[in-house]
């Protein structure tokens, strides 16, 4: 059987263990997808969102012909539980897919003869397991700026954790900034005019 994988995030331009036999083409179903999902590293990524604007996604053709072999082969790729890699016609033990996006694969399968299934990831949004609110896109948007400021303040700290080191003055050789200069912190070179001179003191 051949057996289609939907992808429309990292799984494009990232497909890792993915076994598929076809590059990624274009004209994949009408979904309606959106980055409502937190991951565990803080990123934002794409889901079935319902509700959101559809967006064309893509597919590829997985080398294996068993339904069961390739999505596990999915689920290897994506780290996830194998119910949530989710299929098309659904099998027994599949969880409600939306009446909407059942339509467009039933509809896309119709026009797809040779493809006997279709395999996807179904993570769904984590919003409110993450920050007990429900998603919306203004609400993504305040994420990613306090991710963005987020960064910029870890970066200042580091800057002035960094200055302070390396513009203590040349007589101050502790453990920690000899380390840190074996790591590339070079010691700064502080003004002449700082110090007193012998001529200074005669004055």
């Amino acid at each position: 059987m051949n057996i289609a994988v939907i992808g429309w995030g990292s799984l494009i331009w990232c497909p890792g263990s993915l076994r598929i036999k076809t590059k990624w083409r274009k004209e994949g179903p009408v979904l309606p997808i959106e980055f409502a999902r937190i991951s565990e590293d803080g990123r934002l990524t794409l889901v079935i969102q319902p509700s959101s604007a559809p967006q064309r996604t893509y597919w590829a053709l997985s080398e294996l012909a068993e339904l069961e072999a390739a999505r596990r082969n999915l689920q290897e790729r994506e780290g996830c539980p194998l119910r949530k890699i989710r299929s098309y016609p659904p099998g027994s033990a599949d969880e409600a897919i939306l009446p909407t996006v059942a339509a467009e694969l039933e509809t896309w399968l119709a026009k797809h003869e040779k493809i006997g299934a279709i395999i996807w990831t179904g993570l769904t949004t984590n919003w409110n397991e993450k920050l007990t609110r429900e998603f919306s896109p203004d609400d993504a948007v305040r994420y990613l700026e306090k991710l963005d400021a987020e960064r910029k303040q870890t970066r200042l700290i580091y800057e002035r954790a960094r200055e302070y080191v390396r513009n203590a003055p040349p007589s101050i050789q502790t453990e920690v900034r000899t380390k840190m200069r074996e790591k590339g912190w070079t010691d700064s070179k502080l003004s002449d005019l700082l110090f007193e001179t012998e001529a200074d003191q005669k004055r």
